[in-house]
């Protein structure tokens, strides 16, 4: 008797020890959960650098406006549910958007990462007038970054819209997932009524960028077409002084020049410098064109435009790339200024 009941303790014993271990063997990631970050947009134009969920919720004008329907779509409770998430300073924000205003989430990473944004939820009725559209870059006053022209998509292909029917039987999930092809992205929206959304936003690491909007007010930048046939630009929305290191563009015969050469502007392949007051580059005012190679860092020149844009014009049978050092520029750069936009 004492020998079963000293073998039926053991096992419990045994049992008891041996559950942390198999309940481990399941824990294959172990360590903290990924933060889970949630942003209210409350600014008609809302700039974003931050993963996460980014919430906007309209109230109708009238106490009368029907209830939101797609409220009524399967979905998940605690990522919805909008009522419990409104902030009295979002909902004022939101109310002074006029109905025929379009208002957009600015979205921009690193320079070496792309955009992933998720529609995880959106009620903006097509039949009320409203209407978003995710953007592959940026648009500003009708201009894009990068440049139509620039872009390896046409501009139907980049510009993707989409809204609520809510008259359409049977009704599909309304998720919807898009990325971008550089660091920038934007996500416009017209809501003239009661509407809300949730949109999450990620960033993507790669390896081979080409355009890049600048973030930074001062920090280095590299430039390459990577021996493809493309055009590639840096742009800044500041007057900004900019200087190149570790310059290699063109052919050999131009790469073996003594010294760089700042007016290539008949040469195929060569690096823009100029600026603009939107965001296309191909109508830019150019202050220089660079080709040549160096490894030493250049003069700097300021660009006094509301945007400074370093464009790479690439034919591919060169393997072109520049390092490029961009800073605000500010009144004490008027000396080495080679180009002042009109204001």
């Amino acid at each position: 008797m004492k020998l079963v009941v000293y073998l039926y303790m053991s096992m419990i014993v045994l049992g008891v020890q041996a559950w942390p271990t198999v309940k481990r063997s399941f824990e294959l990631y172990p360590g903290a959960a990924m933060p889970y970050n949630e942003h209210r947009i409350s600014d008609c134009m809302h700039v974003a650098s931050e993963s996460g969920d980014y919430i906007f919720k309209k109230s109708a004008p009238s106490p009368a406006a029907p209830p939101l329907a797609a409220l009524n779509f399967n979905r998940n409770v605690e990522l919805l549910d909008l009522e419990a998430l409104g902030g009295e300073e979002l909902e004022a924000a939101a109310a002074a958007v006029t109905a025929d205003t379009v208002c957009g989430l600015y979205v921009i990473g690193e320079p070496d990462t792309i955009v992933e944004i998720t529609m995880k939820h959106y009620d903006v009725n097509c039949e009320s007038g409203g209407l978003m559209a995710f953007v592959d870059g940026w648009e500003l006053n009708g201009e894009y970054f990068p440049a139509v022209k620039d872009h390896h998509r046409v501009l139907d292909e980049r510009v993707y819209e989409f809204c609520n029917n809510n008259k359409q039987w049977p009704r599909f999930s309304n998720k919807k997932f898009f990325r971008s092809s550089q660091n920038a992205a934007l996500l416009q929206y017209r809501i003239p009524g009661r509407g809300s959304f949730v949109a999450n936003v990620r960033f993507h690491k790669i390896t081979q960028p080409c355009n890049v909007l600048v973030q930074d007010t001062a920090a280095v930048y590299k430039i390459s077409n990577f021996g493809h046939p493309r055009n590639c630009t840096l742009s800044a929305l500041f007057p900004a002084a900019v200087s190149l290191g570790n310059l290699r563009i063109g052919s050999k015969s131009v790469r073996a020049q003594e010294k760089v050469n700042y007016d290539c502007h008949l040469l195929e392949d060569r690096l823009e410098i100029g600026g603009s007051a939107g965001l296309d580059t191909t109508s830019m005012e150019q202050a220089s064109a660079v080709c040549g190679a160096s490894g030493e860092l250049g003069p700097e020149q300021a660009i006094f435009c509301g945007v400074t844009s370093v464009r790479l014009v690439s034919t591919g049978r060169y393997q072109n790339q520049a390092a490029v050092i961009i800073r605000k520029a500010d009144e004490n750069d008027l000396d080495i200024a080679t180009l002042m936009c009109a204001l």
